[in-house]
């Protein structure tokens, strides 16, 4: 996240049926890597991923899927100010800004769960940064196990950073994001750092051949390390390095094997990996709805699901309770995580609209998915009023 303009659309979005029509498909409806990210073509490309580059998949494995049982409440007519100052629903603000899934889990039930733009939910959908709390979730593992030591330098783990900017970072920079890098994250930018680097994670046109192993050294230093907060979609790709170094194993298998089989996810997930198969959990992991909202309860649940402690406890707890100063109003960061510093709420957030929301004190999860017509907004106005709705939500079923 960084100092951004935000597109202010003209028109709504198309429908993700209008992408990928004919046979061959006809030019203008075509999405490839070069603009499934972007808006109109990533109504289509969102829910598309796997068709689009390659990929590994993350196993549910072979255990009892975890029941959600349904209470539905009519949360859609919930009363919000919609961005022209009318009075307006929920069910508005959710079609202003670009939904594809929106899930509610109250006390471990569904009490509203909407689909939009084509999306069912059996339908995949890109996380991009809220990948992120997966890979720092998988750090709280690997510290909880003795196998990561936080203050240890990324050379440690990773000798080949020797020379570049990592190499003198901790372990926690990298997942505090504190990390001194020159490195631009500014998605208003064609230019910018992240989408050159996102060639190399094979989720942009790559015609290079790079990797993502191969680009991580490269980076230069620039200020001190610890000594601001400097958003960067690399960090998490080089913390996941250190991760597979420091367990001995490959990371899409860690992620299934400690984090993904184990929540009761009804469906595998996948992730975007790069020319030599290495997962980008940086931005490309893809779920259902549903098992998003899966994970939101295990993390709601202190690291639970039912009575199989999945992410430590102490993990969760650090999680709210360390968060450090962002530079954005009221928003902090911990360990790949998003922390509303008034509500003590922490979110997974992605760009173009994806979040999941826990809100410990109210017993909430909240998912959305979304296609934003830019990666970073979809009105000048939105991030204020994605908030209120949010707000509108918490509010309501503090009553409930």
């Amino acid at each position: 996240m960084t100092a951004l303009s935000f597109y202010v659309p003209v028109a709504f979005a198309a429908d993700a049926k209008d992408f990928m029509v004919g046979a061959p498909p006809a030019v203008e409806t075509r999405v490839d890597k070069s603009n499934w990210a972007y808006g109109p073509h990533n109504r289509w490309g969102l829910q598309h991923v796997r068709e689009i580059t390659s990929t590994q998949g993350i196993s549910k494995g072979d255990g009892e899927i975890r029941a959600l049982p349904e209470k539905l409440q009519d949360i859609a007519s919930i009363s919000l100010e919609t961005l022209d100052g009318k009075p307006g629903t929920i069910s508005d603000w959710l079609d202003s800004s670009y939904t594809d899934g929106f899930l509610i889990l109250h006390k471990g039930n569904i009490i509203t769960e909407t689909y939009m733009n084509s999306m069912t939910d059996d339908s995949y959908h890109n996380f991009f940064s809220m990948s992120k709390s997966f890979t720092g979730s998988l750090a709280g593992l690997l510290i909880e196990s003795g196998d990561l030591d936080t203050t240890a330098k990324v050379a440690q783990y990773v000798p080949e950073m020797v020379g570049g900017a990592y190499a003198e970072a901790t372990v926690r920079q990298l997942m505090d994001m504190t990390v001194g890098i020159a490195y631009s994250e500014d998605y208003d930018d064609p230019e910018a750092d992240v989408f050159a680097y996102a060639a190399s994670s094979n989720a942009n046109p790559n015609p290079k051949g790079l990797t993502l192993y191969g680009v991580l050294p490269t980076f230069k230093k620039a200020g001190q390390h610890g000594e601001k907060f400097h958003y960067v979609t690399a960090n998490t790709d080089a913390l996941g390095w250190v991760l597979q170094r420091a367990s001995g194993r490959d990371l899409a298998e860690l992620l299934t094997t400690e984090i993904w089989s184990k929540i009761g996810a009804e469906q595998d997930a996948y992730v975007i990996s790069d020319l030599d198969g290495t997962p980008w959990l940086g931005g490309g992991l893809n779920a259902t709805l549903r098992d998003a909202g899966r994970f939101g309860l295990m993390m709601l649940h202190d690291g639970k699901n039912g009575n199989d402690q999945v992410i430590p406890s102490t993990f969760v707890d650090d999680v709210q309770a360390s968060a450090i100063e962002t530079g954005y109003p009221g928003v902090s960061y911990r360990s790949q995580w998003w922390v509303d510093v008034k509500n003590e709420n922490y979110s997974a957030v992605g760009v173009a609209g994806q979040r999941i929301l826990i809100a410990p004190e109210q017993d909430l999860v909240v998912v959305k998915f979304s296609s934003w017509p830019a990666l970073s907004g979809y009105h000048a106005e939105g991030r204020a009023y994605d908030a209120r709705a949010l707000q509108a939500i918490i509010d309501h079923v503090e009553t409930l």
